[in-house]
Formats: C-alpha cells, sequence, structure tokens
C-alpha cells in the first residue's frame, strides 16, 4: 500500500536548472540547482512542500529523487521539448561577488508551468527568481493561495523592472536583497547603510505593500512591518563556500514558518537558520544533508534587534 502524502501546505514557483559554479578553490558542473529546487528544499524542513516548474527533455526523471527524498512533491514539475535551464557563475574569493558566465532560460522561458488540481489549494505560495510569465500563469491557477511571497533576481531588477513592479500586486510579502532593493527605488547610498531598508519599505507601502523583507547576505535581514523594522542577524560562525540559492532557501523556509503559524520576525529567523546550511557547500549539497534539528539548533543562535522605524 502506498504510504499518504501530507497535504501541501507551501507551493514553490521556480526554475529547476543545470548549475555550473566556480570559484578559485572548486566548483562543480551540471549539477541540479535553480530558485524552485532551493526555494523548495528551504520550505519542506519545516512543512510539506511541492515545487511548481518546468524542465526539457533532457532532464532525467531520476535527477529529481533528490527532492523525492527530502519528501517534497514534484508531481508540478512539467517536462517540455527542448532544453532544461542553464546557468553558470563565478565567484570572487570572497564569495561575495558573483559574475554570472551565461545564462539559457530553455523552456522555462518558453512554456508556462501546469498545475495540477490537488495543488491547486495549496494555501502559501512562493514566486521565485524573475520569470514574469511563470509567476503570473501560476497564481491565476492557485484560486486558494491565501498568502503570496514574491521573491527575486537581480536581472530582473536590472532588465526587466516594470515587469517586476506589475507583479507586485500578486504579493502578500515582497523579499528582495539589498542590490536588488537599491536598483529598484534608485537608491545611491552604500547597501550597509539602515537608511535603506527604511526607504525601500517607505517605497513599498506607498504601492500598498505592509510587509516587506530585504536580505542582507551575511549581515542577516531586516524585516518590515508596518513602518517597523526588525533586524535578524544571521548564524555567526558558518564558513560561506557557495552562496547560491540561499535567497531561495530563506524565502522557501520563512514561508513555511509562516504557514504554521509564526510571525514574520520568527519566520525571517528561520530563513537565516536554513539558508545558513545551504552557504556551507558547492549547489545543494549543503541544504540536502540539513535535517529539522540541526536547523532548530542554528535558530537558537539567530539574534533579533529592533531598528528605527521609517
Amino acid at each position: 500500500m502506498t504510504e499518504a502524502r501530507a497535504p501541501v501546505r507551501v507551493a514553490v514557483v521556480g526554475a529547476v536548472t543545470f548549475d555550473e559554479l566556480h570559484r578559485s578553490d572548486g566548483g562543480v558542473e551540471r549539477r541540479m540547482g535553480g530558485s524552485g529546487v532551493y526555494g523548495a528544499l528551504g520550505a519542506s524542513l519545516l512543512a510539506p512542500a511541492a515545487i511548481i516548474s518546468v524542465v526539457g527533455d533532457d532532464f532525467g526523471d531520476e535527477l529529481l529523487d533528490p527532492l523525492r527524498q527530502r519528501g517534497v512533491n514534484v508531481d508540478a514539475v512539467g517536462r517540455r521539448p527542448g532544453r532544461t535551464f542553464r546557468w553558470a557563475c563565478r565567484y570572487d574569493a570572497t564569495g561575495d561577488v558573483r559574475e554570472q558566465i551565461y545564462s539559457d532560460p530553455g523552456v522555462y522561458a518558453e512554456c508556462a508551468a501546469s498545475v495540477p488540481d490537488p495543488l491547486r489549494a495549496v494555501p502559501y505560495l512562493a514566486l521565485t527568481a524573475g520569470n514574469a510569465l511563470q509567476n503570473h500563469a501560476c497564481a491565476d491557477q492557485m484560486h486558494h493561495a491565501t498568502f503570496i511571497a514574491l521573491d527575486t533576481i537581480e536581472r530582473e531588477i536590472r532588465d526587466e523592472r516594470d515587469k517586476f513592479i506589475r507583479q507586485l500586486p500578486l504579493a502578500d510579502l515582497v523579499s528582495i536583497n539589498d542590490a536588488e532593493a537599491a536598483s529598484l527605488i534608485g537608491w545611491r547610498g552604500g547597501y550597509g547603510d539602515d537608511a535603506l531598508s527604511t526607504t525601500a519599505a517607505r517605497w513599498l507601502r506607498e504601492r500598498g505593500h505592509r510587509l516587506f523583507i530585504l536580505k542582507r547576505g551575511s549581515a542577516g535581514a531586516d524585516v518590515c512591518e508596518d513602518g517597523v523594522v526588525t533586524r535578524v542577524a544571521a548564524v555567526p560562525g558558518i564558513r560561506a563556500i557557495d552562496p547560491t540559492g540561499a535567497g531561495d532557501t530563506f524565502v522557501g523556509a520563512a514561508l513555511s514558518a509562516l504557514a504554521r503559524g509564526d510571525s514574520l520576525v520568527e519566520a525571517a529567523r528561520w530563513g537565516c537558520a536554513v539558508a545558513s546550511f545551504t552557504i556551507e557547500a558547492f549547489g545543494t549539497a549543503g541544504i540536502l544533508r540539513a535535517t529539522r534539528g540541526q536547523a532548530e539548533a542554528r535558530l537558537a543562535k539567530v539574534a533579533v534587534a529592533g531598528a528605527a522605524a521609517p
């Protein structure tokens, strides 16, 4: 008899990719990655999760086994004739500066994902990594979604700002990193400046958004809620090997925490705790070996401090 699966609480819309990652001290090639993969893995540590995506006919079904083994529902990963999304980047020695080598979205840019009926009732939805076609198509199919988080990527803000802004009405929560926020609002100050959070929060509130998370990499995240900014620290003492997918892992874990009824600040703490595993190894290796117990131990190390209201 097949064991019944727990109802999915969180669905993550995002790419499944073949990644090529390089640093001066190592790298990997043709590894499964993508915003949907990282987001779903992050979400799966706290709640039953699904991934919604499109891959090409060059992507073997067995490549999804690491997701299945973590309990991620892959029923909405569609297959279309053509090439799977391919992406490559190179990091500097610190891991903080990333240079994109190439990006070939393949069928992910051409074919809207189809969501099976059982998953259309999932209440929490994450829209990741800047593909307006997929985000609108999936949001339209998820008629019962009660909370939607919108995450992004720097390329979208830089090259398709208007498309990103048109997605804002879909979202209850906007999650964005400091470089992307600066580009979005035309910020001329430093990325570490506290005023960036308050100014971006004000910009979004003027457009109807009361919930906003500014991801700050190794500095943690700023949670902006109804005009109040709370700083959430990163997990201390983590050696960063590869930051690829950390932001996607963050939003997946944070959304799962919200689905359990946690506050937005507590959700951001979970996001920081879970994302810390992603950066410890190349590709998905770090987050795949993380356990719920280990995540809880890291959560205890994530400090919270208040900040000024905008």
